[in-house]
C-alpha cells in the first residue's frame, strides 16, 4: 500500500498542509523544506490518490481533447500550449483523435463522459450541426476549436475565410493571373469534414473572383505532379495557395527537380508558418495563424466555464502575413 501524506508529514515532522504544499506546488513553503518532503515522498514511493482528490474537489481534474489528427504541426502546437495551462491548474489532458469520422468522434466523447471529464475541447469532425445534438445530453462545458463554429458553444480559432481571402488578395498584388488552391483531402469521400480548410477555399475563391484571377482547386493526392504539369504547360503567371505549409514544401521540392524555382517560375504561399520550412533555400511566403494562442485561449476559456464564469462566445485569433521569397 502506498505511503500517505499523513505518514510523510510524521516522518518529516511537518503538517499535512505543508506536505500538500510541497507535493502540489501551492502556497508558501521554503525550498529546503519542499526538497526534503519531495525527496522523502520519492524515496517512499508516494503515489497521489487522484480518485480521492476528485471526490473531495467534486471534479475529475481531467479535460477531454478530441482532435482530427496529428499529421501536421497545427494540433501538436495547440496541445503543447494547452498542456502548459492545464498543468498550472493541476489538470491533465485526455487527448484522442477522431480521424474526421463523426461516428468515431461520438463514441470517443461517450467514453470520455464515462471517465467524468470536467470539460471538452473539440475540433469538429463534421460541418453538420445536427450531428452534434447529442452534446446537449452531457453536463460538462464544451469549447469548439479549429475551422467551424456552432452557435450553441463558445469557439476559439482563426477566421479562416478572412485569412485565405487576405492571402489570395496578397497573391493578386504580385500580378499573378491564375490561382490554384491546394488541399489534397478536399476531394475525399466525406464532404462534411475539414471545415477550416473548406473555409479557406471559400475565402480564396471569393478574393480570386474579385481580383479576376483564373481559379481552380488541387484537391486530391496527385496535387504535386499536377502542379508541376500546370506550370510547365501554361503561359499564365501562376500561383498556388496551399492550405498548409507542408503541401507547399512538397510542391517546391518536386518543382526543383524539374528546374523550376518558387518566386521565379511560379508563386507559392502556405499556411501555418512552420519552423521546418526554414530548411528550404527560399523562404516561404505564408500566413501565421498564431497557433499557440488557439491552445492557450481555448483552455483558459474552458477553465472559466468549469468555474462557472461568463466567457466570450467567439474568440478569433488574428492571422498575420509572413513575407518570404516565393511570390
Amino acid at each position: 500500500m502506498s505511503v500517505t501524506t499523513k505518514e510523510i508529514a510524521e516522518i518529516c515532522n511537518v503538517s499535512r498542509t505543508t506536505v500538500t504544499r510541497a507535493l502540489y506546488g501551492k502556497g508558501r513553503i521554503s525550498e529546503e523544506t519542499k526538497k526534503y518532503i519531495l525527496d522523502t515522498a520519492d524515496r517512499l514511493g508516494y503515489q497521489p490518490d487522484l480518485l480521492a482528490r476528485s471526490l473531495v474537489k467534486g471534479r475529475s481534474m481531467t479535460i477531454g481533447v478530441v482532435l482530427c489528427d496529428l499529421k501536421n504541426m497545427y494540433f501538436p502546437k495547440v496541445i503543447d500550449a494547452m498542456e502548459k495551462i492545464a498543468r498550472e491548474h493541476e489538470y491533465i489532458l485526455n487527448i484522442t483523435l477522431h480521424d474526421n469520422n463523426a461516428e468515431t468522434e461520438k463514441n470517443i466523447i461517450r467514453q470520455l463522459a464515462g471517465h467524468r471529464i470536467d470539460g471538452l475541447i473539440l475540433d469538429l469532425a463534421s460541418d453538420v450541426d445536427s450531428d452534434y445534438s447529442y452534446l446537449k445530453d452531457y453536463s460538462f462545458p464544451v469549447i469548439i476549436i479549429g475551422g467551424k463554429k456552432m452557435e450553441e458553444y463558445p469557439y476559439v480559432g482563426n477566421n479562416e475565410f478572412e485569412a485565405a481571402k487576405y492571402a489570395a488578395n496578397k497573391i493578386a498584388e504580385y500580378h499573378y493571373e491564375s490561382l490554384y488552391f491546394v488541399f489534397p483531402e478536399l476531394n475525399g469521400k466525406d464532404q462534411n469534414s475539414f471545415g477550416g480548410h473548406r473555409q479557406r477555399l471559400k475565402g480564396a475563391k471569393s478574393a480570386a473572383e474579385t481580383q479576376k484571377l483564373q481559379f481552380d482547386v488541387l484537391g486530391s493526392d496527385d496535387y504535386v505532379p499536377k502542379a508541376v504539369s500546370i506550370v510547365k504547360s501554361t503561359k499564365k503567371k501562376t500561383a498556388f495557395l496551399c492550405s498548409g505549409d507542408l503541401y507547399a514544401g512538397y510542391i517546391m521540392m518536386e518543382m526543383a527537380e524539374h528546374g523550376l524555382t518558387a518566386g521565379v517560375d511560379y508563386g507559392i504561399m502556405g499556411f501555418d508558418h512552420l519552423d521546418l520550412m526554414g530548411m528550404f533555400p527560399r523562404k516561404l511566403t505564408t500566413i501565421e495563424n498564431n497557433i499557440p494562442s488557439v491552445g492557450t485561449r481555448s483552455i483558459e476559456l474552458l477553465l472559466d466555464l468549469i468555474a462557472k464564469k461568463k466567457v466570450e462566445k467567439t474568440i478569433y485569433i488574428p492571422h498575420s502575413f509572413i513575407e518570404g521569397e516565393t511570390l
